[in-house]
């Protein structure tokens, strides 16, 4: 697949993305972004031209858009070519928030990204959805030379997946930061819990099922632990809520009652 690619964006995700193309032998042969410095600071590492001036973009196969939600539609109304592949990388925002008269395709790619972090980007299911078939199959080819797992879907079905995601990875990772805060309120490591996180994932990449894999109070419908929790958290409404919640929904899907 010999394709020239203009990456538009320079944060975590246009980051990791040109890297993943890069190391697959994919041309990138330029980056785009509004604040100058960005850009340059990964553009120089691999010898790629880069400009924050929409006026010197240049021309290429596929532009990919890896900037926030919110402004898809702005970058992608000023990408001055027609015939091109214009696609963004949004597990939430629609084919339709791309705005020209060129080709229009999604290329998400389901993962975390942070700059310091080191990714198997063969790993990473890419989900692809384009106008027509043509574009389907190039996209599809793109994904495939960077990773072992690349899916068409449509964009309702694909923010039903960025959903999931936020739920496996937002949402554990906040519960993170709120045991990491009651560690450190009560003067305790947050290492101590590092072998039981460790565990709580290898259990599930052991084919075991999240629903298998439950154990806890809640699970156990042991009250007498519950309500000695909630009275800790007591001073804390917000706290107490989350944990009633959670608890809650526990005890709905193992013992069917609130």
């Amino acid at each position: 697949m010999h394709k020239n690619v203009v990456i538009l964006g320079a944060g975590n995700v246009a980051y990791h993305i040109t890297r993943a193309l890069l190391e697959n032998t994919i041309n990138v042969v330029q980056i785009f972004n509004r604040t100058l410095d960005k850009a340059q600071n990964f553009s120089e590492d691999y010898n790629i031209n880069y400009t924050d001036k929409i006026s010197e973009i240049v021309k290429a196969d596929i532009y990919i858009i890896c900037t926030s939600d919110k402004a898809i539609s702005e970058i992608s109304y000023y990408v001055p070519f027609e015939d091109c592949l214009v696609v963004h990388t949004s597990g939430s925002i629609p084919l339709s928030a791309l705005k020209g008269k060129y080709r229009k395709g999604i290329f998400y790619p389901l993962q975390t990204f942070s700059r310091k972090r080191a990714l198997e980007y063969d790993k990473i299911p890419f989900f692809i959805e384009a106008e027509n078939k043509e574009d389907e199959n190039i996209l599809l080819s793109l994904a495939k030379r960077i990773s072992d797992e690349a899916y068409v879907v449509d964009s309702e079905k694909r923010l039903q997946i960025h959903m999931s995601g936020v739920w496996v990875n937002n949402f554990t990772n906040h519960l993170f930061y709120i045991a990491n805060e009651i560690c450190r309120n009560q003067d305790i490591s947050f290492e101590i819990l590092k072998p039981l996180i460790k565990e709580t994932f290898e259990k599930i990449n052991d084919d075991i099922t999240p629903y298998d894999a439950q154990t806890g109070p809640a699970k156990r419908n042991d009250n007498i632990v519950i309500q000695k929790h909630l009275s800790i958290l007591e001073s804390d409404s917000n706290l107490y809520q989350l944990y009633s919640l959670l608890t809650n929904s526990i005890l709905k899907t193992y013992h069917d009652k609130l």
